[in-house]
């Protein structure tokens, strides 16, 4: 009698928990952390006559004056060079100076440029030509002098550590 008891109690509970399901307690949300090296938006640093270590302490030049960007329609050939870009493959030298060729070479080009004294690149003029360095003098891209004319020596055969 005793088992019968115990087998109509365990019955009757297993219908009453089909027949009327319980809520599952809900799991409380779990908002996504911040990203590793995020800041709190409420945070402000207190420099207390020191400077903020994460901070750059050398400001940077506008994007726009950091980096002249040359103009996307360049002349073919030798116009469309400029003189940054111009790498000196080498020279031919004369007992006359104005038969004195200099190599160059640019990114892009199939082959080199032959040039001689006084021809044009994009922003520059070819100057001199010596047995180991050019000189370009920088001009504006419309042959003008826009900012004040500089000179750049490249050398032909640059040691380590030297500018090419």
């Amino acid at each position: 009698m005793h088992r019968v008891l115990i087998l109509i109690s365990f019955l009757t509970s297993a219908l009453s928990l089909t027949a009327y399901p319980q809520a599952k307690p809900q799991q409380p949300q779990v908002e996504e952390p911040p990203p590793v090296l995020s800041v709190p938006k409420d945070y402000r640093y207190n420099a207390r006559g020191r400077r903020d270590p994460f901070v750059n302490p050398v400001p940077k030049l506008p994007e726009e004056k950091a980096v002249v960007k040359p103009p996307s329609a360049r002349p073919p050939g030798l116009k469309g060079v400029l003189v940054q870009e111009a790498q000196v493959a080498g020279v031919v030298t004369s007992r006359e100076p104005a038969m004195n060729i200099v190599i160059i070479s640019a990114p892009g080009a199939k082959t080199p440029y032959f040039a001689h004294v006084g021809d044009q690149l994009y922003d520059g003029v070819i100057k001199s030509i010596k047995l180991d360095t050019v000189t370009f003098t920088m001009t504006g891209p419309d042959g003008g002098n826009q900012r004040a004319a500089r000179e750049i020596v490249r050398k032909v055969r640059p040691k380590p550590g030297e500018e090419k």
